[in-house]
């Protein structure tokens, strides 16, 4: 961050010492008046490549500051959109391959993971999305409902003000009492709902209105399932708690903005 001192640390990285360390390490790295943003993947990356790392970002920031300006507007500068977003946000969680549909996309995966110094398999597969049926998968994450293997389900309907979830029983009765069948559906709810969050890029405000459990050991085991589950978005992901009517508050912030 250019003209700014500020150094930022992923909340992900929770360890105070190693948090601290890393903020000293970037000061100590950074030219004067530039700051930074240190991301999860700083943790256990090798001081070497946070060193080359910042080397290119400044290199980069010192290319931009002497473009010579000839039209207005002009671009100075092009990250690269999604795809080199996507690879960027995911190199470091143990990739094996990237599949793509044409030469073209290939040669700008491998043009984008040069820079990252990786050498991750790129390959061209055109029919992979029926093989595996991610095409039918894409179009269920465009359903209002979503069922759950229990027999309930969850609807998710978004406004401007925020996205509402409502989880339902559906065709599930259980076998116990209905506290436990509750709880099942809330279980897997939480689960599916985590899962949607991150399928469909849901961002701001969300508000889940979960089936009323009167146990509360229940409420405290749901807010415990979806603090691990939200462990696995990218994003960042802020859980405020139950309100007096029972809703649980959260938010999210988007990862990729069109």
């Amino acid at each position: 961050m250019p003209n700014t001192p500020f150094i930022a640390v992923s909340q992900k990285i929770e360890d105070d010492d190693k948090r601290e360390n890393l903020k000293n390490f970037f000061k100590e790295n950074l030219p004067d008046e530039i700051g930074g943003v240190i991301r999860t993947s700083a943790a256990n990356a090798d001081k070497v490549d946070i060193i080359k790392e910042l080397e290119n970002l400044n290199k980069k920031w010192d290319e931009i500051k002497n473009i010579e300006v000839k039209t207005i507007p002009q671009e100075i500068y092009n990250a690269g959109g999604i795809i080199k977003k996507y690879i960027t946000d995911n190199i470091d969680k143990k990739l094996e391959k990237i599949v793509v549909n044409s030469e073209e996309l290939k040669s700008e995966v491998l043009k984008y993971l040069k820079e990252e110094n990786s050498n991750i398999l790129v390959r061209i597969d055109k029919d992979y999305l029926s093989k595996f049926d991610y095409e039918n998968q894409i179009r269920k994450s465009e359903n209002r409902k979503v069922w759950l293997d229990c027999g309930g389900f969850i609807t998710i309907d978004k406004t401007e003000a925020l996205t509402a979830i409502d989880v339902n029983t559906g065709k599930f009765t259980g076998k116990d009492n209905f506290e436990k069948t509750v709880f099942e559906v809330n279980r897997q709810a939480t689960i599916e709902i985590a899962k949607q969050l991150r399928l469909r890029d849901i961002g701001g405000i969300i508000i889940i209105d979960y089936i009323d459990m009167h146990v509360d050991k229940n409420k405290e085991e749901i807010l415990k399932i979806i603090e691990e589950e939200v462990k696995k978005d990218s994003s960042k992901v802020q859980i405020e708690g139950f309100t007096k009517l029972n809703l649980l508050e959260l938010t999210r912030k988007h990862v990729y903005t069109v």
